[in-house]
């Protein structure tokens, strides 16, 4: 008697029995085409329902040169999104430089977000149309450096020099990801890369704004700190009078971090918040103190630039317990004051806000 064996292989099994030749035949050839079918099938449904699933991206960059950029540069972030992945097709800086050949393109990915913190995300405004690009405010240091985004009233790079730059929420600070960021976050390496290839900055100045944002204690906000960080003594900066101003300083030895605590009066009693006396904002800086009494010393002071939201009293009916804590409503071109004198940070002091000063110093 004979046996057929499948699916991988055939094997044919012979017994002294008689058997009808024919009728194996015809069984052969019809098992061979159940085979041949499912392999068919099979190859088929490979083919068509296994497909690799390919992540592109919506849009692809290729400088943060402003004078470098093209018309297929211009972004369109408005459709109600509040974070866009983009790619790159910047040669890389190594195979540049290697060979005198073509240099190789390849797509970085890039992972930008409008604003967001603790989970609280905010879409991109619908104007949000025009080009990324890289910013350096030529009077402060190179480490301020920063991507922005240029929005422009045409999708030509031509129109770049009359767009003006996308603002956060506040609408008076510019929407930025600062230098040390982007060499820190897997999510910008694309824009490190652009930048190396543009030549925008140089490879070492990337590296100390690595060490130095791996140094930081706010590593995973390192954008966030850059809305309120001084890059030197006389930079202006928002006072919230409503508020404790926090604020941050760089330089060679790190990053400091402090808070002005003039605005508030310490309420006494347990569980009691600090009371505002005041509302409102000012554009201020420090500057050094050119009192006679510090001569010789690293004083600084607050001076006050603009008044940018009318400065009220929150409780009229306040007075304070002594005559020292009464905090002055400043005008443009005073100095803040607290009681008879001037606001004072002793640079060599030991405190947040008199290592800032001493970095700025």
């Amino acid at each position: 008697m004979l046996k057929l064996c499948c699916p991988s292989s055939c094997t044919l099994y012979s017994s002294h029995s008689t058997f009808d030749l024919g009728a194996l035949h015809l069984g052969i050839h019809r098992w061979q085409r159940r085979c041949n079918y499912s392999d068919s099938a099979e190859s088929i449904k490979s083919t068509t329902t296994t497909k690799p699933k390919v992540h592109r991206p919506r849009c692809v960059i290729s400088t943060l040169d402003p004078s470098r950029l093209q018309d297929n540069d211009f972004l369109d972030l408005g459709n109600g999104v509040s974070r866009t992945r983009l790619g790159t097709s910047t040669p890389t800086v190594l195979h540049r430089s290697a060979s005198s050949s073509p240099p190789e393109r390849r797509r970085s990915n890039i992972l930008i977000d409008y604003h967001g913190r603790a989970g609280l995300d905010h879409p991109f405004p619908t104007h949000t149309r025009g080009f990324l690009y890289y910013h350096r405010d030529p009077e402060l240091p190179p480490i301020s450096g920063a991507v922005r985004f240029r929005l422009t009233a045409a999708a030509h790079a031509s129109s770049f020099s009359a767009g003006m730059d996308l603002m956060l929420p506040d609408g008076r600070t510019p929407w930025a990801i600062w230098l040390v960021t982007v060499a820190n976050a897997a999510k910008y390496v694309g824009l490190k890369q652009i930048l190396l290839f543009d030549g925008l900055v140089a490879p070492e100045l990337l590296e100390y704004c690595r060490h130095l944002g791996a140094r930081s204690e706010a590593s995973n906000g390192l954008t966030s700190m850059y809305r309120h960080m001084l890059f030197r003594l006389d930079q202006p900066f928002i006072l919230d009078l409503s508020s404790t101003p926090r604020f941050s300083a760089v330089g060679p030895q790190g990053i400091e971090h402090a808070v002005i605590a003039c605005t508030r009066v310490n309420t006494m009693g347990h569980g009691m918040k600090p009371f505002f006396p005041f509302s409102g904002q000012c554009m201020v800086r420090f500057e050094r103190s050119l009192s006679p009494e510090h001569a010789g010393k690293r004083v600084a002071v607050i001076r006050v630039l603009e008044i940018l939201t009318p400065i009220v009293s929150t409780n009229p009916t306040y007075t304070p317990g002594h005559k020292g804590g009464l905090f002055r409503i400043p005008t443009v071109g005073s100095l803040l004051v607290k009681g008879d004198r001037p606001i004072a940070i002793n640079a060599d002091g030991d405190s947040h806000l008199s290592r800032c000063v001493r970095l700025l110093m």
